[in-house]
């Protein structure tokens, strides 16, 4: 029988990653995520696109752009259970609590009445409901030759899954699937290269039928993850210069696996000598999810020490004048949101930061172009910027706002290793730019038939 594929989310875009598969009239949902730049109804996956019941759901690991509406099709669909690598399903549940206090704000900001989608009293079964399956950190297993992954799961029709490290960020994997002599690797966000804190991934052994593959960063002929120690260096000559001369840097991050590899790198900075030792400042979501990395070191690399909350302060309330404050004296701060969103902790900093030329403003991970970290990043000096509807705009007189290329995810050519490393004979590209993704098919035409993943269009995988 025929195998299908669908973007309910994520096609062509980086947001509400949703992949629906029809294995031979069986039925499964690849992530259920939320759109980080849209609102409402609009920031969700195209659930009702889905017509019958779900065998399974798998999440590939706890962003928000993949798990984030993740209690709403587990109220369309209660009887399909969800899988998940455990440290997947503990920070997954620690996301969507904190997703339930920003809906709540928007709807009095914004007048958004759908919000919230789901309520904290909606998360507690899902502690029950969500399937944690253990899994082998890639790091001490290569040597060996064996393969990392977890436990086999059994499904109808004959399916089995595993998940497979994908690196990136703690619990992320790929979902291998079989069904007969087919089989199908679904990348969820994969970074092959080891991070501070994160093996690198493990790609699958085997013959590979259909490959679908992430593509943030093939849009970027910049990024190259091999070099991540030279910008490493370069953030610490850019950090001393700044911190040394009085002023302040911040950092935007994710609290989910940037903030903590951040925070990893800027201690063993410190340690070495080769930045100023200076205060070191995280906002709240962040240190939460610390905790968590803590609780679950076994799946980080092998002799990692992941920061002692001793060495570092957690963000309270960011009024001006708590910000002003903050900025009196040398310091370090890695505050959410990574991309600069309206509202978070790193655009409030921010909006004092670029009226002074002392201060630095350091991105590290993706900015996505139409995000307010994206205007920050590319304005220029005297250019009048807003940085959200109830505030006047403000004059750039910072020119020390720069990027280093810390990525979580693979770059272009990492991507094309894989593809070409499976040799998959049906490739669907997903969770990008569709400039990046042409890039990838015209680099892959040849060895595979090659989809471009749109919301909405069904893919045959015969």
């Amino acid at each position: 029988m025929a195998w299908t594929f669908t973007a309910l989310g994520g096609g062509q875009e980086i947001g509400a990653n949703s992949y629906l598969l029809n294995l031979s009239g069986i039925p499964l949902l690849l992530d259920a995520g939320l759109h980080p730049k849209k609102y409402g109804y609009e920031s969700l996956p195209e659930y009702s696109l889905i017509d019958r019941e779900l065998e399974a759901i798998f999440i590939s690991h706890a962003h928000l752009d993949h798990v984030g509406s993740l209690p709403l099709i587990n109220r369309r669909q209660p009887q399909a259970p969800i899988f998940a690598t455990i440290p997947t399903k503990d920070i997954a549940l620690r996301m969507l609590h904190n997703t339930v206090t920003v809906m709540s704000i928007f709807r009095e900001e914004k007048g958004l009445q759908e919000y919230p989608f789901f309520e904290h009293e909606d998360l507690w079964p899902l502690e029950g409901e969500i399937m944690g399956l253990e899994y082998r950190a890639a790091g001490s297993s290569l040597a060996t030759g064996k393969m990392v992954s977890s436990e086999r799961i059994y499904l109808r029709g004959g399916i089995q899954a595993r998940f497979i490290p994908a690196g990136h960020v703690l619990g992320a994997a790929g979902v291998l699937l079989r069904q007969g002599r087919r089989t199908l690797y679904y990348t969820g966000d994969t970074s092959l290269q080891e991070q501070a804190l994160i093996p690198g991934a493990v790609i699958p052994e085997g013959e590979i039928d259909v490959l679908i593959i992430e593509c943030t960063y093939a849009n970027d002929p910049e990024y190259y993850s091999q070099n991540r120690q030279r910008e490493i260096d370069s953030l610490a000559r850019e950090a001393t210069a700044i911190l040394s001369s009085g002023g302040c840097v911040l950092i935007p991050a994710f609290a989910l696996g940037k903030t903590q590899e951040l925070l990893s790198i800027l201690h063993s900075l410190m340690r070495r000598g080769q930045i100023p030792s200076v205060p070191l400042y995280i906002s709240g979501l962040g240190k939460s999810i610390t905790e968590i990395y803590q609780d679950q070191r076994r799946y980080l690399r092998p002799h990692t020490s992941i920061l002692d909350f001793e060495l570092f302060s957690v963000l309270g309330l960011l009024d001006d004048l708590a910000v002003e404050t903050l900025l009196r004296k040398p310091c370090v701060i890695v505050a959410t949101n990574g991309m600069m969103v309206e509202n978070t902790p790193s655009a409030r900093i921010a909006r004092c930061l670029v009226q002074e030329e002392r201060h630095g403003i350091f991105f590290c991970g993706y900015i996505d172009p139409d995000t307010l970290g994206y205007r920050v990043f590319h304005a220029q000096r005297g250019e009048d910027l807003i940085f959200s509807p109830e505030s006047a705009p403000v004059t750039i007189r910072n020119s020390n706002i720069k990027r280093f290329y810390l990525s979580s995810h693979a770059d272009r050519y990492e991507l094309l290793e894989i593809a070409r490393k499976l040799q998959p004979r049906i490739i669907i590209l997903v969770h990008g730019e569709k400039e990046g993704m042409e890039f990838m098919q015209e680099e892959l035409t040849g060895g595979s038939q090659i989809f471009m993943g749109e919301k909405g269009k069904t893919i045959r995988l015969d």
